[in-house]
């Protein structure tokens, strides 16, 4: 189950960098840091699942659902996830359609 959250982790995050064009290659340290936060990864490790989420179509909301059900009773790890989410859609140029991707998180975590 660990592989399937942080593969559906990764692929939201990853959702939210293609959606604003943003230079994967500059979001690397980022994405390191969070999948070390939350799911002690090493850096190496992150960036082989981040190369591998970048090749895979993922539908959203399928993505949404598994990260919900597998932290239902994990509220801090829910809420580490939104912080972060958040800086990545704020960190260069922020638009509307990622708050919604935002909103729809923090509906599926919270109701």
């Amino acid at each position: 189950m660990e592989k399937i959250l942080r593969e559906s982790v990764a692929s939201l995050f990853c959702y939210v960098i293609k959606n604003e064009d943003k230079d994967i290659d500059k979001e690397r340290a980022l994405f390191c840091r969070f999948m070390k936060q939350d799911f002690d990864m090493e850096c190496d490790e992150a960036n082989d699942l981040l190369d591998e989420v970048l090749e895979h179509e993922y539908n959203i909301d399928t993505q949404i659902a598994i990260i919900s059900n597998a932290l239902v009773n994990h509220t801090y790890q829910k809420m580490s996830i939104l912080k972060q989410l958040n800086h990545i859609i704020i960190k260069d140029n922020l638009q509307s359609e990622n708050y919604e991707i935002f909103n729809k998180v923090k509906k599926a975590f919270f109701g």
